[in-house]
């Protein structure tokens, strides 16, 4: 009871910490696709798996800070990172493959907003809840409702709806398969992130350990992945091509990471579900009316609309609105 209403008093810019939070979250969310254009204009030069070996090093500093936060001291925070490593190491090596995935992701991500509209990318990642599902019913044995079933249904509909746009009069021109290319990279990354979330919640299950210290250990495991990656591409300097908007991608890719820990930590998921939601619509405005990389049809729209309603209907928003046998 202390604790809720210690978390409900912290505040954030007045707010409390949970809505502050949410809208850090909302703005982060739609900014990083902005972001990665943005920086992808600056220059073509640099090397995604490059970004990401930055961004998982930008986590793993951002993680070990408020773990110090957390301790009250960065000595604390060192201490207790390392008695978590020497006598839990079997713990530590399990992020290694939620480690491997989330790199996998963030490099599909990049590959994909390069490739799609900042409003195709946005919404057909949507279709994570998909893998999501999928994988706890193969890994977790967890059952998946009719509502859900449904949900997932409209979800892929959705998402089918949105692609459309991208195919009118492109069949066999190099845009076509940019766009396809494009869709395939959001789907891996969709996968990536299903199976990470979902590894990660049998590995962590029950565990008492900190959120920050597994975002450190798993920023480790990431850097390193994401440093092999880079040494079998033969770069070697770094930051070739870099500029202050690829810095700014780097930073706001690792931030996203970490509020969403934050959200699930002070709120929770179904709060959540509605700043991914505010981000599609955002991030369609935008795409339309500031980058005109896409033309708002009602197509797009239905299919926006879809993508949306089945985010809710998944996470039990709607379940006023349905009748009794789909619950």
């Amino acid at each position: 009871m202390s604790a809720t209403k210690s978390s409900q008093e912290l505040r954030i810019f007045g707010l409390p910490v949970k809505w502050a939070s949410l809208v850090l979250l909302t703005f982060v969310t739609t900014w990083t696709i902005f972001a990665i254009k943005l920086a992808r204009a600056s220059s073509k030069e640099y090397l995604n798996s490059s970004v990401v070996l930055f961004t998982e090093l930008f986590k793993l500093t951002f993680s070990f800070f408020f773990l110090s936060l957390e301790t009250k001291s960065p000595f604390l925070a060192a201490r207790s990172f390392w008695i978590e490593c020497r006598y839990n190491p079997l713990g530590m090596l399990k992020l290694g493959v939620p480690g491997l995935a989330y790199t996998i992701q963030n490099n599909l991500i990049f590959l994909s907003v390069d490739l799609l509209s900042a409003a195709v990318q946005q919404v057909t990642y949507q279709l994570k809840i998909l893998t999501a599902a999928l994988l706890s019913v193969l890994m977790l044995k967890r059952t998946v409702g009719r509502k859900r079933w449904l949900a997932l249904c409209v979800l892929v509909a959705g998402v089918m709806l949105v692609q459309l746009p991208n195919s009118d009069g492109l069949e066999g021109s190099p845009q076509m398969g940019r766009a396809l290319v494009g869709f395939l990279a959001a789907l891996g990354a969709c996968f990536a992130s299903g199976f990470g979330g979902v590894y990660m919640e049998m590995v962590l299950k029950g565990s008492s350990t900190s959120i920050w210290l597994r975002n450190a250990q798993l920023a480790i495991f990431g850097a390193s992945t994401a440093t092999w990656v880079v040494l079998q591409e033969g770069e070697v300097n770094l930051t070739r091509g870099y500029t202050p908007w690829v810095w700014l991608m780097a930073f706001t890719v690792a931030s996203g990471g970490l509020l969403v820990a934050a959200v699930l930590k002070y709120a929770d998921n179904i709060l959540r579900q509605f700043s991914t939601a505010i981000s599609v619509i955002l991030t369609t405005a935008l795409s339309a009316l500031v980058l005109q990389d896409i033309t708002l049809d009602l197509t797009f729209a239905a299919g926006t609309v879809l993508t949306i309603g089945a985010t809710f209907m998944y996470s039990g928003l709607l379940d006023h609105f349905l009748p009794k046998w789909l619950l």
